[in-house]
Parts: structure tokens; sequence; C-alpha cells
């Protein structure tokens, strides 16, 4: 069954646009080298400072695996300083999809 990751981070006000951009390169530069990866949305709630990583696997120990990725550790390790709390992960289970193609 298909599992989605919600992956927040609460960031210091002046590093909220710095964490963004490095995040959108994360996510792209992982979603080409990681198979498991589905699909990936980044979205921001600059009032609240909070950006928020959306992963879809398609099992829930796949989405396990990518926790421990090196590169995703990396990326954490990168960020960890310019955040106001450890981020939270939360698995979610998937429902429904549906994507609209705009011909």
């Amino acid at each position: 069954m298909p599992a989605v990751i919600e992956y927040n981070m609460r960031t210091k006000p002046e590093f909220f646009d710095e964490v963004l951009d490095a995040y959108v390169l994360f996510a792209d530069a992982f979603g080409m080298v990681n198979p498991q990866e589905d699909l990936i949305l980044v979205t921001a709630d600059r009032r609240r400072q909070i950006i928020r990583g959306i992963g879809v696997f398609e099992t829930a120990s796949e989405a396990l695996e990518v926790g421990h990725a090196a590169m995703f550790e990396r990326f954490r390790d990168s960020v960890a300083d310019k955040l106001t709390e450890v981020p939270e992960r939360e698995e979610l289970e998937l429902i429904h999809v549906f994507v609209k193609t705009v011909e």
C-alpha cells in the first residue's frame, strides 16, 4: 500500500529562504537518484516559518529506508542549526490521488 511521508521543518525567520532553497535543491537531487520516490512536493508557509516536504512511496518500508539514506541525513545536518526545533516526520496513508491532465 502506498505511503505518504510528511516532513515538517520550522525555520528561524532569518533562514527561511535559505532552508527553502536548500530543500528544493535536495528534493530534486534526491528524486533523480532515488527509485523509491514516486512524488516529491515541497510546500511553504512563510507566515508560520514552516517548510513541508511530502514524499509518496510505493510502500511504508521504502519510505522508512529513505529516512535513513545518507543523502537525506546530510541534508538534515546541513540545515539543523537554521531550525527552531527538531523536524517532525509523520507517515500518512495514501487514500486517493487525482491528477488532471491539461492539454
